[in-house]
């Protein structure tokens, strides 16, 4: 925080565990004050301030529309169920404040480049919170491939792998009209902005399987992906993993290999790199450090840094999301163009 600049004043809208996270990197970031805690539960709430004490005096509302009436933030991080993300995000904007969303940034491609062209017309930084964009190891694998270490890339396999459906039985996230969908919609889209974020190009295509696996969401799904260069991907997500974590990611250029592993047993932390670099196989171990999704948030708000997944990000997201779906519902291939109404 430079000297003489205004504290930040953030609301917390959801206060369930994914927010007691955020909350956690937020109040230590000097010169950040929250300000709001929205949560129609009660049980949240006090989880909030159980987890964070410092927040014992921190005004409660049940929903946004009270907390701004009383409230007025600067900023506000959004941690709802997905189907409610398009309107808190656009309610923000509306009284004027900064966002960072959790993922989905909305669960139609509708509604994420509504709020791209909001977040364009007011001049807000809304960011998704696609943390993987700060992760070390998926830094060092972005930067070879922008320096061409690896030469084109010839096919990307991504594979997300979770206890997903045992860990998610009996809450909203598999209520659809909660969740808009199921493991794609919820952990497999870091993933899928992984895909999108390293291969840089836009989709063509998507032919896609889906296994709902007894429940009212996605449970498994695989797919086959074309960009526009001739880029093939295939993209799998297992919701029903016996163990708690896979993250794999292989990439094959050219000239060259990256590959991502994450440990099973301490899924949370960045993944073990191998790159095949002039004949060697080499392991990076000293890897730069990167920001969390908040300091980097609060960072493209303060004008001291670049958003690092603005909205466009979460418009592709919503593209290949609803391109899967309705691939595996059709039995066909779908065109991005057809699916997005603005189209690429």
């Amino acid at each position: 925080m430079q000297e003489g600049q205004a504290n930040i004043r953030v609301a917390m809208v959801g206060c369930g565990a994914v927010a007691r996270w955020h909350a956690s990197t937020l109040y230590r970031i000097p010169g950040v004050e929250i300000v709001a805690l929205v949560d129609p539960s009660q049980e949240n709430l006090n989880a909030m301030v159980k987890w964070i004490p410092q927040l014992s005096n921190v005004p409660t509302f049940s929903g946004p529309e009270e907390m701004f009436k009383a409230i007025g933030p600067d900023a506000v991080e959004i941690c709802t169920p997905h189907t409610l993300h398009h309107e808190h995000v656009v309610m923000a904007l509306e009284h004027g404040a900064h966002v960072l969303c959790e993922k989905p940034l909305a669960c139609s491609v509708e509604h994420a480049q509504d709020i791209k062209q909001r977040a364009q017309d007011t001049g807000k930084v809304v960011m998704v919170s696609y943390q993987r964009r700060l992760d070390p190891g998926y830094n060092y694998i972005k930067n070879a491939i922008t320096s061409g270490e690896i030469g084109d890339i010839q096919t990307i396999s991504v594979i997300c792998c979770q206890a997903w459906k045992k860990g998610t039985t009996g809450t909203w996230r598999q209520n659809p009209e909660l969740s808009g969908g199921g493991m794609l919609m919820d952990s497999g889209s870091h993933l899928a902005d992984v895909l999108l974020w390293l291969t840089s190009q836009p989709v063509e295509s998507v032919y896609a399987t889906v296994d709902n696996c007894d429940t009212p969401v996605d449970i498994n799904s695989t797919s086959t992906i074309k960009f526009t260069n001739g880029t093939q991907a295939q993209f799998t997500v297992n919701g029903n993993l016996p163990i708690t974590w896979i993250e794999e990611v292989l990439i094959i250029g050219t000239e060259g290999i990256l590959k991502y592993e994450s440990d099973p047993q301490h899924p949370w932390r960045t993944g073990r790199i191998t790159h095949s670099k002039d004949g060697n196989l080499i392991q990076p171990l000293r890897l730069q450090m990167y920001s969390s999704p908040d300091e980097a948030w609060i960072a493209a708000i303060r004008g001291e840094g670049e958003n690092p997944s603005p909205p466009d990000a979460g418009v592709r997201v919503a593209e290949l999301t609803t391109a899967i779906y309705e691939s595996a519902r059709t039995g066909q291939a779908i065109k991005i163009s057809d699916i997005s109404p603005v189209g690429r």
